[in-house]
């Protein structure tokens, strides 16, 4: 019986994070740094602390998170970073005069997509699952570990092999796609 809350963790963390907004940031990451063991590892380090955070929660207060406020705030910032996806693309460039680019200094793929990952996750599905598992089976240890396998497993897919699919298709049309996907997910989280 000790297994049984390990594998519904496997199996929720799974579930709940194919084709999950958080797994569409994470593929653009892996894109645009070019560094998926580093991606992987930040995107795997955000859920396990959000995760872990809400297994604790879930088994010693025994409470399901009220994040209904959430949504509006995580709907909109996926609506507004469409928007401003496009807007880089199509108008920015009419207004802005000829600048030297400076190049980003030492940007860390590992802690971009780690932080990233901690502020999407707030009330994520895959979070609060974590935490109804919690308070049901009350073995935080045991569903750590199958929440935290399952999203190696999910991450592990969409960097190491989408990256490698999404290679192979123009830039801008990534762009374009990931914009719209934003704006989707926004409008999906407000009203469903």
């Amino acid at each position: 019986m000790a297994l049984t809350p390990f594998f519904l963790a496997v199996l929720f963390s799974v579930l709940g994070e194919i084709a999950d907004k958080t797994q569409l940031v994470i593929l653009g990451f892996a894109l645009k740094f070019k560094s998926p063991f580093k991606v992987f590892l930040g995107g795997l380090a955000g859920h396990a602390v959000m995760d872990g955070i809400a297994i604790l929660i879930g088994t010693f207060a025994g409470v399901s998170l009220n994040v209904g406020w959430l949504k509006y705030a995580v709907g909109s910032s996926f609506i507004l970073l469409g928007l401003y996806g496009f807007y880089k693309m199509y108008l920015k460039k009419y207004h802005k005069k000829k600048k030297e680019k400076k190049p980003i200094l030492h940007p860390s793929p590992f802690l971009t997509t780690f932080l990233t990952i901690l502020a999407v996750e707030i009330g994520d599905k895959t979070q609060v699952s974590s935490a109804l598992l919690g308070a049901e089976y009350k073995a935080p240890i045991s569903l750590f570990l199958g929440v935290t396998i399952g999203l190696a497993f999910v991450i592990g897919l969409n960097v190491f092999i989408g990256s490698k699919l999404a290679e192979k298709i123009p830039r801008k049309t990534i762009k374009i796609v990931t914009n719209v996907l934003f704006i989707l997910f926004g409008l999906f989280t407000l009203f469903f």
